[in-house]
């Protein structure tokens, strides 16, 4: 039976997601999320089929996402899976993690790079392990400032989210590098324009008056939204890809930049205070 870890689930397309996995898998669930009462009162209303552990975290506080990866090990001796889909989109007005951090960055970035590392002795244990990072078409749109990784001179919530799927992009190439030599694939996705809360917050207020036209129109379903995540979650022999519609995509040329990948890693490690393990050479067994 599979293990799966998953974030994002109790909201958006990652609700589908969860059930859509649900409906293919023999697995046990682990969903992180701030609101258990809004994750049983979802559950209740439809049941699942596989078991569910929620794990209390909070994706914006380092201290509370190693409380839930000790939680985890407690629990499930391996992970075949882990989806990182949580993600916000921040407020016109720069705010902070609990860690004191660009919401953003914190949330979107670096806590997916953190709970994967912290978890990758248990995907280690596993025969075969799939890492699923949701990313954006929207990174085309970054512009990132090799020293302001905060915005903190220039702040804006649409800059913000753009950089951080630059980021989730960046970051999956980086670690499947880092992975090659064991069993662990490491792949991102685009969803694509999905109808859920994120995208109402996001659309320009200027527009709004178009929105409901919008999203019957363009936007696609949170069903649609998930199917890519859903495909990358099964086993994989390609890993570092980035894919739409299940099928891999290219990427923009800072999307490509082995300089920007190395300069993001370190200020991942240095704002996280967290470092990745050192892997030998062609053993697949390598365990932190």
């Amino acid at each position: 039976m599979e293990t799966v870890v998953i974030t994002g689930a109790t909201s958006g397309f990652g609700v589908n997601w969860l059930y859509q996995m649900d409906e293919s898998k023999q697995c046990c669930f682990f969903v992180l999320g701030r609101d258990e009462s809004k994750f049983k009162r979802l559950i209740s209303d439809k049941p699942l089929k596989n078991d569910v552990h929620f794990i209390h975290c909070r994706l914006d506080s380092f201290s509370s996402i190693d409380s839930a990866v000790k939680e985890i090990q407690t629990k499930a001796f391996k992970v075949d899976i882990l989806v990182n889909n949580a993600g916000v989109w921040s407020s016109d007005e720069i705010a902070f993690s609990q860690d004191d951090i660009e919401m953003t960055l914190a949330v979107n970035h670096l806590a997916p790079f953190v709970l994967t590392g912290k978890l990758l002795p248990l995907l280690l244990k596993a025969e075969k392990a799939s890492i699923v990072n949701t990313a954006s078409f929207r990174h085309k749109d970054a512009s990132p400032s090799t020293h302001d990784i905060q915005l903190m001179e220039r702040y804006s919530s649409e800059k913000a989210y753009c950089n951080s799927k630059l980021y989730s992009i960046l970051f999956t190439q980086k670690l499947a590098s880092l992975l090659h030599n064991t069993q662990i694939s490491v792949n991102c996705f685009d969803p694509g324009i999905v109808d859920t809360e994120m995208l109402k917050k996001a659309f320009p207020k200027t527009l709004a008056f178009i929105y409901p036209l919008f999203r019957k129109v363009i936007a696609r379903t949170p069903e649609k939204g998930a199917q890519t995540g859903v495909f990358l979650s099964q086993p994989n022999s390609k890993t570092g890809n980035y894919y739409k519609d299940c099928q891999p995509k290219k990427v923009s040329k800072l999307a490509n930049s082995k300089a920007l990948s190395d300069w993001l890693w370190g200020e991942s490690e240095k704002l996280s205070e967290f470092s990745y393990p050192t892997f030998t050479a062609n053993d697949r067994t390598t365990k932190p």
